[in-house]
């Protein structure tokens, strides 16, 4: 097990993280796990496993062998090869939000989310200064029917981007289909086996718990040997205890099973090591992301995953507002700041989250961008040498020098970060250009990005493959 000291980003020592996987162990040992799916339980039998009804019980032994088989980092494809993602290899993956049911608006309603929108999204994510992967189902496209809405969205992620797309893990054959696109993407669906070419999202049903959809489907991407974030939402004092070292040690134990399966069926499937939980807000029995325990357990989340030599998954723009206001951007920039320094690998929900994971604001993303851009450039690693010391041009100025004027600072000012958003105009000229407050800006900037978007080139071939496999699947369903 790796070192971890006593420090701001990492609340726990060593001793402290040895406690919580101990008691995580006796939890899987005397507890166990419950898995309502015959199909996960004879795999879990066939592997030795003591079972017990639709409870499965684990061995720290069992456990330890199965997190050392799992990679501490890998690469996810892209459709475009120069758009591959590595996860785990200290810089991360970012995402926009995903699982939205509303779009926010800037006079403060909100209205169901359309098709339209899910597209927005999409030339967002392609035409970003970030490196970015997809989200599936950014926002639910109200207009569309259930069934079949989630071909229509992974076409939207596959033809409008060429970047590294998440799969539909809601039911098993939302995953098997979004798994047949990506195949075709690349070369075929056995083409895909065990080379990384999209994720899925799974979710524990805290406390102790796995729906058989979410235990199937981590089966399924661990047979084809695609990365699973496993992830759970714990609400300290509901789904789990208000403590937070016993809130960890609970899903702490929901993850690492989830691990295990991942394991026994394909030993060396990529895993992420996953959790978004936060306190119950007990006055109305909502979720509380802006409170500072949010930000606690995030910490103890990416210690954990360290600890097991894991790729980890917290955090990102998060915020309990419902518009784009100071509450939002307070709690988003902690957030996210938080999930930045504490070096999560993969980070879902990077962009535009409003209202507790119920809705999207395409303003707000273009804002948490550029907030991104602002904690990314701050963490840079600054090289002291000769040449960025300057002391010749600091001996040869003297103390009556002008740096203005400069050649090194014609040179080198364009390496100090550039803003897209904010205001850095005089109270004057910034009343002469409109008075435009940071909504407004970003407002203008999705305009022009979107206007200036341009569609990636796809294989014609591929695409009409793509689109016939759509339509005989849809008459299918």
């Amino acid at each position: 097990m790796s070192d971890n000291s006593y420090l701001v980003n990492k609340p726990f020592t060593t001793p402290d993280l040895d406690q919580i996987h101990g008691a995580s162990m006796k939890i899987l040992e005397q507890q166990g796990i419950l898995i309502n799916s015959e199909k996960v339980l004879s795999i879990f039998k066939e592997h030795g496993f003591k079972t017990h009804g639709p409870k499965v019980f684990f061995t720290e032994q069992q456990v330890l062998s199965a997190v050392e088989s799992a990679p501490e980092q890998f690469e996810i494809r892209a459709r475009n090869s120069e758009n591959n993602l590595k996860v785990g290899n200290g810089t991360p993956v970012l995402c926009g939000t995903g699982g939205e049911v509303y779009i926010a608006q800037k006079d403060k309603t909100q209205r169901p989310g359309t098709m339209e929108d899910y597209q927005k999204i999409a030339k967002l994510v392609q035409s970003s200064p970030l490196k970015q992967m997809t989200a599936h189902e950014s926002v639910h496209p109200s207009e569309l029917k259930a069934a079949t809405s989630h071909l229509d969205m992974m076409w939207s992620d596959l033809t409008l981007c060429d970047v590294a797309a998440t799969s539909n893990t809601q039911d098993i054959n939302c995953l098997k289909d979004s798994l047949e696109m990506i195949g075709i993407v690349f070369g075929g669906r056995e083409k895909m086996i065990n080379k990384p070419s999209t994720l899925g999202i799974i979710s524990p049903l805290s406390p102790l718990q796995y729906a058989p959809d979410q235990a199937e489907a981590l089966v399924i991407l661990a047979e084809h040997g695609q990365p699973a974030a496993i992830t759970n939402m714990l609400l300290l004092g509901s789904s789990a205890p208000v403590s937070i070292p016993g809130a960890l040690a609970l899903g702490n134990a929901e993850l690492l099973a989830g691990v295990v399966l991942s394991q026994i069926v394909n030993s060396g499937t990529p895993v992420i090591y996953g959790s978004t939980s936060c306190p119950l807000y007990m006055k109305t029995g909502a979720s509380c992301l802006g409170a500072p325990e949010t930000l606690i357990f995030s910490k103890g989340v990416a210690q954990l995953s360290k600890y097991y030599k894991l790729p980890c998954r917290t955090g990102g723009s998060l915020s309990d507002s419902h518009v784009m206001d100071g509450q939002a951007m307070a709690e988003s920039s902690l957030s996210l700041s938080n999930t930045l320094e504490i070096g999560a690998d993969y980070i879902l929900h990077s962009f535009g989250m409003l209202s507790s994971y119920l809705a999207t604001s395409l303003e707000k993303w273009v804002m948490d961008e550029e907030i991104c851009r602002y904690i990314m450039a701050s963490r840079q690693k600054i090289q002291v040498n000769p040449k960025t010391l300057e002391l010749d041009t600091i001996l040869s100025m003297g103390s009556k020098g002008d740096y203005l004027t400069h050649p090194t600072t014609f040179q080198n000012f364009r390496s100090l970060f550039q803003h897209g958003l904010g205001n850095r105009d005089s109270h004057a000229i910034w009343t002469k250009k409109g008075s435009r407050d940071i909504i407004e800006q970003a407002g203008e900037l999705l305009e022009k990005r979107l206007d200036a978007y341009q569609k990636p080139v796809m294989d014609q071939g591929m695409e009409q493959e793509l689109s016939e496999w759509i339509e005989r699947r849809k008459q299918q369903i």
